[in-house]
């Protein structure tokens, strides 16, 4: 069988000539999972949007700083084509469902926006701006993104997808509360006049894309900032309402129950959102444009076919088919639909034209009940390697139907019961998957090679199939992702992408090592993705270092073998400094040998794959501890264990729904609750007191930052011994100056002395979620301060309670201690050590 590239369908372009039609648009690629087969009331709601020719494009900061209620409304109530351009993709918040953060973090909200956006039918878009952490003005955030590179991204974005309306979430000015909602206003204000001038961004239009003026802008305020803006509407003519509660008896839903189960995808910040019925208001000011002269906001704004030269005739062409429609047998409307989509091919070129042909194409599938497959039968495949690809394709009507896949033309006449199917071989492409943002170290600013990946949420898999189906005369196109099918037990079946691997993965564990002494062991893992006949790991040389062995012969791997290894690392003099070595796997067989496969894997989300370089990073650490053993309360989510391992520590997981007492306790130097603990764990609220009586009888408590929201387990008052509130105070700046408040307290001198060299080199902010209106029984022990605010005390505080001691920090330990900032562990070292050993 001879092997085929990647994507089936290149290797008969010239095949194909004959058969398309000069108008022919690009194949259709889905985005990471298929679109599931509607019924028959849903084809109808979809054929409805045939004849709505309007857009808006929603422009926020963050994935959940979108209303899906107004999504909702305006794509399933009003058929409008709507975006939503979420300038950073979440990167710089926590994670409520699992320990990743950064780029990892990024991921999965991407994901989660995806499947938010199937299921409020909106589109989404992203510039290449990094959400890099709380921000408190927009300066900060133009600053470190480059304010002309992101405007140009939001122009963009609107000169593709060309909307009649921009909606903004967020006053352009400090009324937004964070620094990237601020700026995503500012950004869409002027992207709003400049998308529209030829000479604003002109590389733009060399590469393709043309000029285009939104009508008007709109922004999208909230009772939730503003207690009186139901009677501020009342007097105020810029601003009007639209009730978006509405019911759609074809969907079985109204539009706020479709927005609840939208925003519910948003899991890995905790947003699930209930399922409202009933009249619910949104509010909306006139910003600029063209103002409406009635209380209409879409009053001026032909949606119809009637913006097209010559198209108002294929209005009456979907009427007739939808007044038609047969819910018993949708597949009656597919002579109308290719009458339509030839209507459309007849108009010249335009966004719409092509959006509506791609959209009766579509219709016509699903309306024949078409079914259109390409399984392989394994997850994924190693670069260099190839594999085989069932096709198939089932038609569930009286359609006739011929298929093209490849060189192959067989014609499948609907009395098969077969249907259509072929096995293809196919040829991997010599690069891993990967998300095409990570392609590329980045800072503030993702890297992008391709300026037309600019704005996408994700590019298509690599491993693709291009179909062509002649559905009753019509051609229709489908290029559909390679996927993996298998069923577990309990969850039923499930689809993941087949994914393009690395011949190996190699990774340090833990990658960022603590070197506490004059030596430490690394220990690595190596897994391999496909038979290796010789490999030999190699450590690349640092200065200053040395490394043994730094090459290790491993001989043949087995494909899905494992294997462990290990070299020594010592500094080769007396002064210690941060190696970073880079490690690789060298063998034979094609394919990268120095890469990291990382794997996400949550059930509200396709699973991820991504690759980071195989490197280490071993700092120095000169570190006292006089703790042993550490009890840890998993909260939200976090590495704080793995990295108090690296202290010598022995660290158990406790679960306080076990019912744990004073004496199951007492074995401990301390415990300490991860992030949020008291937002997540409902049993913290029964297990408080048995913590507080361990902290009397000489224990040390120490509680990670928590929330003040309904969540919350427990009234805040209560958490330590004596009352603190939860504040949303936080320092932001990483490089912020330490005031150190009670400089000869213990926690700031025993076992390690606590100087300003500690906070050094550190990422991200300082801390979140602060301590306020503290009970004279605690002592603040640092103070810090974003530029031109005041101090704030709230960061770190401590407390004697009988024999033992109360610590509560806002301090970022989540972020530092992963990150192997040094200071970071030497401070929490102190933290945790046995009060009796800090007494004078």
């Amino acid at each position: 069988m001879p092997v085929l590239p990647f994507r089936a369908g290149l290797l008969r372009t010239a095949f194909l000539a004959f058969l398309l039609p000069p108008s022919a648009f690009p194949l259709r690629a889905f985005a990471q999972r298929p679109p599931e087969q509607p019924d028959a009331s849903r084809i109808l709601h979809r054929m409805h949007t045939l004849n709505t020719l309007g857009s808006v494009l929603y422009i926020a900061a963050h994935p959940d700083d979108e209303n899906t209620r107004l999504i909702s409304w305006l794509a399933n109530g009003k058929h409008f084509r709507t975006g939503y351009l979420s300038l950073t993709r979440g990167e710089g918040g926590q994670n409520l469902i699992g320990p990743e953060l950064g780029d990892a973090l990024g991921i999965i909200r991407t994901e989660e926006l995806l499947e938010a956006r199937r299921i409020d039918g909106g589109e989404q878009f992203f510039t290449r701006a990094v959400d890099f952490g709380f921000s408190k003005n927009a300066a900060e955030s133009f600053e470190k993104w480059g304010r002309s590179e992101i405007l140009g991204d939001v122009v963009r974005v609107i000169r593709t997808f060309r909307p009649d309306i921009l909606i903004t979430r967020f006053p352009p000015d400090r009324g937004a509360g964070h620094g990237h909602h601020e700026a995503s206003a500012i950004l869409a204000r002027e992207a709003f006049d400049l998308a529209g001038d030829p000479n604003a961004f002109p590389e733009q239009l060399q590469q393709g894309l043309e000029v285009w003026k939104p009508k008007r802008l709109l922004f999208n305020g909230s009772t939730w900032w503003r207690k009186d803006l139901n009677e501020l509407v009342q007097t105020d003519p810029d601003w009007y309402t639209v009730d978006v509660g509405g019911y759609d008896p074809l969907l079985g839903l109204s539009y706020t129950e479709i927005a609840g189960r939208s925003r519910s995808m948003h899991k890995s910040q905790g947003f699930g959102a209930e399922q409202r019925r009933g009249e619910m208001l949104e509010y909306l000011h006139f910003e600029k444009g063209d103002k409406p002269r009635s209380r209409d906001l879409f009053e001026g704004i032909d949606a119809t076919w009637g913006r097209i030269l010559g198209g108002a005739p294929i209005t009456a062409m979907v009427d007739r088919m939808t007044a038609a429609y047969d819910v018993h047998a949708p597949e009656r409307s597919a002579a109308a639909l290719v009458a339509i989509r030839a209507a459309i091919d007849e108009l010249p070129a335009s966004v719409w034209t092509k959006r509506m042909r791609m959209l009766a194409d579509d219709l016509l599938v699903e309306a024949t009940g078409t079914v259109v497959e390409a399984m392989a039968t394994t997850p994924q495949v190693v670069t260099g390697d190839s594999l085989d690809v069932a096709v198939s394709v089932l038609t569930r009507s009286q359609t006739p139907v011929s298929v093209t896949v490849a060189m192959d033309r067989t014609y499948v006449p609907h009395a098969s019961s077969k249907g259509y199917n072929t096995v293809l071989h196919l040829a991997a492409p010599d690069r891993p998957d990967m998300p095409y943002w990570l392609s590329s170290p980045h800072g503030n600013r993702y890297a992008i090679a391709d300026v037309a990946d600019i704005g996408k949420p994700v590019t298509p898999e690599q491993l693709q199939v291009d179909v062509t189906l002649d559905l009753d005369g019509a051609l229709v196109q489908r290029r559909v992702p390679v996927l993996y099918r298998w069923v577990d037990r309990v969850k039923g079946e499930l689809l993941r992408s087949c994914a393009v691997v690395p011949p190996v993965s190699l990774y340090a564990s833990p990658s960022v090592v603590m070197v506490r002494d004059t030596a430490t062991t690394v220990h690595l893992g190596i897994e391999a993705f496909t038979d290796l006949k010789r490999t030999e790991l190699v450590c690349e040389l640092v200065a200053g270092w040395d490394i043994a062995p730094a090459r290790q012969q491993l001989g043949p791997l087995a494909r899905d073998e494992r294997r462990g290894a290990e070299f020594r690392m010592a500094p080769d003099g007396a002064a210690r400094k941060r190696a970073d070595p880079v490690l690789r796997v060298a063998s034979p067989h094609m394919g990268p040998g120095n890469l990291t496969r990382r794997v996400i894997q949550y059930d509200h989300i396709m699973p991820q794959t991504w690759y980071t370089p195989a490197d280490l990073h071993v700092v120095p650490l000169s570190v006292q501890v006089d703790a042993k053993r550490v009890g840890y309360i998993k909260g939200a989510g976090d590495e704080v264990p793995t990295a108090l391992k690296q202290l010598g520590l022995v660290v158990d997981m406790l679960d306080p729904n076990n019912a744990l007492t004073t004496a199951d306790l007492a074995r401990y130097d301390a415990i300490v609750t991860g992030i949020r603990a008291y937002n997540t764990v409902k049993a913290l609220k029964y297990m408080n007191d048995t913590l507080l009586a361990y902290v009397a009888n000489g224990g040390t408590l120490v509680v990670q930052y928590n929330t003040n929201g309904d969540d919350l387990v427990m009234d805040p008052a209560h958490i330590g011994p004596y009352p603190f509130k939860l504040t949303r105070d936080r320092v932001t700046v990483e490089e912020a100056t330490p005031t150190f408040l009670a400089a000869d307290h213990p926690l700031l001198n025993t076992p390690n002395k606590i100087t300003a060299k500690d906070f050094e080199g550190w990422v991200q902010e300082r801390g979140l979620y602060f301590c306020g209106d503290l009970d004279p029984h605690y002592t603040p022990l640092i103070a810090w301060n974003d530029p031109g605010e005041q101090p704030l005390n709230g960061a770190l505080i401590a407390c004697d309670h009988g024999k033992g001691r109360f610590v509560y920090t806002g301090i970022s330990f989540f972020r530092q201690l992963p990150a192997g900032v040094p200071g970071a562990y030497r401070l929490f070292a102190n933290l945790i050590s046995r009060r009796e050993a800090q007494r004078p």
